[in-house]
């Protein structure tokens, strides 16, 4: 059984400029997955509603409405499908005279262009022998699709878990609060940190305030003084907490 469902699809030979359109198709992806594979001719996939993992030359990265991609021929792609979304795509097989002019791209089309694409699509039958009429409509399709546009930058990585609790747990508040900023209930997050950094939510505080403390006493002069600096306020419990945490009296750890 066919990944997808075609709703569109003509088999076109539109010669223009070095560039050869093969087919325009308009598929709904089903709950499946499609291998990843690769043709002999470039594809132009372009999303016009839902949301799908798109996978090119092992490259796999989150497709949503009016993400477009260019995928040369002899490249590799693929699709697997997330949560309960079954994306509507716009695939147009074509090839150029020069291969090595197409490379693989990624673009974000606005949302102007893709209701302008829909009503063209609109003018498309379905299937069956295209007329000289139908023609306007499907080149427009393809000047708008292959248009040059400034090609969207990757985004930066999002910081681990690990590493954007460190950076919220310099705050003083409650742990609780600080699980609820972070999108967490306490528990699920203690439970998570563990699975993924081997360390709770307070362990990772206290871990990062014993750098802190650390820190402090190798540039303070006086126990207090680096107390201070480390953010506690009774020098007495800071000794204490400290001893709990290395084995050792601040004074001792210092020399």
């Amino acid at each position: 059984m066919l990944a997808w469902s075609p709703i569109l699809i003509q088999q076109i030979e539109i010669h223009a400029l070095g560039f050869v359109l093969r087919k325009l198709q308009l598929n709904r992806h089903r709950e499946a997955e499609v291998a990843s594979h690769a043709h002999d001719y470039a594809q132009l996939i372009l999303y016009l509603s839902g949301e799908g993992g798109q996978s090119i030359n092992g490259r796999r990265r989150t497709a949503r409405t009016g993400d477009l991609f260019i995928i040369p021929a002899g490249i590799p792609h693929g699709f697997a499908v997330r949560g309960r979304s079954r994306p509507l795509c716009l695939v147009l097989d074509y090839e150029v005279k020069v291969p090595s002019r197409v490379r693989p791209a990624h673009r974000r089309l606005p949302q102007a262009t893709l209701n302008e694409l829909h009503a063209l699509l609109a003018r498309v039958p379905a299937k069956g022998r295209l007329t000289l009429a139908d023609y306007p409509a499907i080149l427009a399709v393809v000047a708008r699709l292959l248009e040059q546009a400034p090609a969207v930058p990757e985004p930066a990585p999002e910081p681990g878990l690990f590493e954007r609790m460190r950076e919220l747990l310099r705050s003083p508040a409650p742990l609780a609060r600080i699980a609820r900023t972070a999108g967490y209930h306490p528990d699920h997050l203690n439970r998570k940190l563990k699975r993924e950094a081997g360390v709770g939510l307070r362990a990772l505080r206290d871990q990062l305030r014993l750098e802190a403390a650390q820190s402090a006493l190798r540039r303070a002069a006086t126990i207090a003084e680096a107390a201070t600096e480390a953010g506690f306020d009774d020098p007495n419990y800071f000794a204490r907490w400290f001893r709990r945490q290395t084995g050792r009296t601040p004074s001792r750890w210092k020399k």
